[in-house]
């Protein structure tokens, strides 16, 4: 699966992220590899939603897929920018061999 940062909102943190994958297909692998590098468990705050927060996660991280923002990941902390974009770029360079 192809995965690329489209863009980051600097007021808020949003990490945009284009994919060629079908609907929350991108978010919950993209979630899923995340979490097994943390050794953390993918929870889901509301049930029916594609919002995922992986337990343990440093940086706090809202993964979420929805109809009109696409896939997203947001940042809990601005200053985390720089670790998360790695963190990104390496599982999407994982997920695209897979």
């Amino acid at each position: 699966m192809r995965y690329k940062i489209n863009m980051i909102t600097e007021d808020d943190g949003w990490i945009a992220i284009d994919t060629d994958g079908w609907g929350s297909e991108p978010i919950r692998a993209l979630v899923a590899s995340v979490a097994e590098e943390l050794d953390g468990e993918v929870v889901q705050p509301y049930e029916g939603d594609a919002q995922f927060l992986i337990k343990g996660d440093p940086y706090k991280l809202l993964f979420q897929y929805d109809d009109v923002f696409g896939t997203v990941v947001i940042l809990n902390d601005m200053k985390d920018r720089e670790a998360v974009v790695a963190l990104l770029e390496r599982h999407f360079a994982l997920l695209k061999e897979k």
